[in-house]
């Protein structure tokens, strides 16, 4: 089954994937990073996260790719870089316009690194929460 990516259409004009990000996409298993998941593995959520924030935040060029499971949290690229190795924001969706900005990373591999450590900790509390 074929990952989804946004087209060119959808894309800001330029914008070039982090080849990270390209190369994780490109695997058949989908990394599990619960709490946060990837929303190329449904097309549809993909899409309307994309459509969901252009309406809430129409002077932002984000590219959402992750979703927390737990929180309205989403992570998007900026979709005014050109670079290809874009800058990650925290974006609380729903929020208020200049509210919903819940920090940034560098890039894409900084984001990774900090979702492993969040997972790891994340999973780890659920197995407590099971002992009980």
């Amino acid at each position: 089954m074929a990952h989804y990516l946004y087209s060119k259409e959808e894309l800001p004009e330029g914008f070039k994937y982090p080849l990270s990000f390209l190369k994780i996409c490109s695997k058949q298993d989908v990394l599990d990073l619960e709490p946060w998941w990837f929303l190329y593995e449904f097309e549809n959520f993909a899409k309307q996260w994309l459509f969901e924030l252009k309406k809430q935040y129409p002077t932002r060029k984000l590219i959402p790719f992750a979703k927390a499971s737990n929180t309205d949290d989403i992570v998007c690229f900026d979709g005014s870089d050109k670079s290809g190795n874009p800058k990650v924001y925290f974006v609380h969706a729903f929020a208020s316009s200049r509210w919903e900005n819940r920090g940034s990373v560098c890039n894409f591999d900084e984001w990774l690194k900090q979702a492993k450590e969040e997972s790891a900790q994340y999973k780890a509390e659920m197995a407590e929460l099971d002992k009980i």
